[in-house]
């Protein structure tokens, strides 16, 4: 069994259990309830489990992960109707993201967007979901950081931070995140200072909902092993 102390092993070994355990739930490998025991992932990753325990209290944070009393961590589990009411609450947001992105934003500001945008795109063409899906939700965090109200933006990061584990939970199988052109669209709408891009963000918010699977997810018995292993 694991001792408390964790093996010469620095901070990058934090990162790569959080990054092999985020892909892993992403990737639909560990789904929605899967147990995550401390045990296991020590032995997996070769972390003590004061360093297990930080990555597990990350995901727990960004509500990736559930920490159960007297069961320790879980995949979260969204349920269909959580699911409805993240994209319901993202679309009041981010109007008012947007809204206040056209008020104020400058050429750095449009540049910033285009710029990841490309990477958008990059990650398209190599077909790498992962990516796909992380650099989608962070197109919307730049509007959010470039529009100047840091409440808004911190509320905005929680519920893309949500969104994305239920896009990955409820996404069909086989199926690739939206491809970058919405997000062109809204570039396009955010440079010309057009207030049509309030209405194509809420527009493109509902397609991606709508593009959802949503019934609710089981729980089959997972391989914690194998599951990270394959991410290795």
């Amino acid at each position: 069994m694991p001792s408390d102390a964790a093996p010469a092993a620095d901070g990058g070994g934090v990162e790569q259990a959080y990054e092999r355990i985020w892909a892993a739930i992403i990737d639909h490998r560990l789904p929605p309830g899967t147990r995550l025991v401390e045990d296991k992932l020590c032995e997996i990753f070769g972390l003590g489990r004061t360093r297990i325990r930080q990555v597990l209290q990350r995901l727990a944070h960004e509500q990736v992960v559930t920490l159960m009393p007297n069961r320790g961590a879980v995949v979260a589990q969204p349920t269909v109707q959580e699911a409805r009411d993240i994209f319901d609450a993202r679309g009041l947001v981010e109007a008012g993201i947007v809204t206040r992105f056209l008020e104020r934003a400058t050429h750095a500001d449009l540049r910033a967007i285009r710029q990841h945008l490309a990477r958008e795109k990059q990650a398209w063409r190599r077909r790498d979901r992962r990516a796909m899906l992380k650099l989608s939700g962070e197109f919307h965090l730049i509007i959010a950081e470039r529009a100047g109200n840091p409440t808004l933006a911190r509320l905005l990061r929680e519920l893309v931070s949500r969104s994305s584990l239920i896009i990955a939970v409820f996404q069909r199988k086989g199926a690739t995140p939206c491809p970058p052109d919405a997000h062109e669209a809204l570039c396009s709408a955010l440079t010309y200072g057009d207030r049509a891009a309030i209405e194509l963000m809420q527009d493109h918010l509902r397609h991606v909902l709508d593009d959802l699977n949503l019934v609710e997810p089981g729980a089959p018995g997972i391989d914690l092993k194998a599951a990270l292993a394959a991410l290795a």
